[in-house]
């Protein structure tokens, strides 16, 4: 594929990311706990079994894991027209997460969204456990112990929650963007990016009608011929998109895992 003059400086903007990205999977290596007396250290307390500063690392940690998935497969000259979307878009929601949980003030808002994001992964665990089937009676047992664990864990965040309101991740992202983007148009542009990707990761086509080129309709049928090669520019777009709110959600990591004075 020949590239444009976009085309590069597309690519020379994703490939400068690499040391960040690097560094932040090195940082991955060894736990990072918030000082005492920090915005997350307090937050913490309020559901110690799942420390919501650890659940926010995660969505950090994962984010950054997508991101560097998506450069490997640039630097070995695999560029995918849909597949590349599917894993920005799990880049987008890590980072998302993280910025939504972390950004807030107040530390109530910073609680209740963090046990919001625990309850959505309490509750896809017990889907998981419901549907299993065929155990032998030894994984069944161990499957009921965990099961009974979970339910506990379920309780525990609901007793320590003050609204019901389920994970949006919809909203998430939209928050998150105006929270790391400025203008209004970067904002809608995070949005429409997360709308395209989304029909990327459930395999519904329209997302690369709007990354394709189409040549004249068939005079008979009336139907055009789209291609979709893959673009850098494209890529750029979402990529670029997912490493700035990344790199600000460890921001706001660090920040809220300093001792306030």
């Amino acid at each position: 594929m020949s590239l444009t003059d976009a085309d590069r400086e597309a690519l020379r903007q994703i490939f400068e990311t690499e040391s960040n990205l690097d560094r932040w999977r090195i940082r991955a290596r060894s736990v990072e706990e918030p000082e005492v007396g920090s915005d997350l250290a307090l937050n913490d307390k309020i559901f110690p079994h799942m420390a919501i500063s650890q659940l926010v690392r995660i969505s950090l940690v994962l984010s950054g894991e997508h991101l560097r998935l998506a450069l490997d497969s640039l630097r070995a000259k695999q560029l995918y027209p849909s597949a590349h979307f599917t894993v920005l878009r799990g880049a987008l929601v890590g980072a998302s997460q993280g910025v939504w949980i972390l950004s807030p003030e107040d530390g109530q808002e910073r609680r209740e969204r963090g046990l919001a994001v625990l309850d959505e992964m309490y509750t896809q665990m017990e889907k998981y456990y419901n549907a299993l089937g065929g155990l032998s009676g030894e994984e069944q047992a161990s499957l009921d112990d965990q099961k009974s664990w979970l339910s506990d864990r379920r309780t525990g965040v609901a007793d320590v929650r003050t609204r019901n309101a389920q994970l949006n991740l919809t909203e998430v992202v939209r928050e998150a963007a105006e929270d790391v983007f400025t203008g209004v148009r970067q904002q809608e542009a995070v949005r429409r990016l997360w709308r395209e990707m989304s029909a990327d990761a459930h395999v519904l086509g329209w997302s690369l009608f709007q990354r394709s080129t189409f040549g004249p309709p068939d005079r008979r049928t009336g139907i055009g011929e789209g291609r979709a090669s893959g673009s850098p520019s494209h890529v750029a777009n979402a990529f670029l998109a997912s490493y700035r709110t990344l790199k600000h959600g460890w921001s706001l990591f660090d920040r809220r895992c300093e001792a306030v004075d």
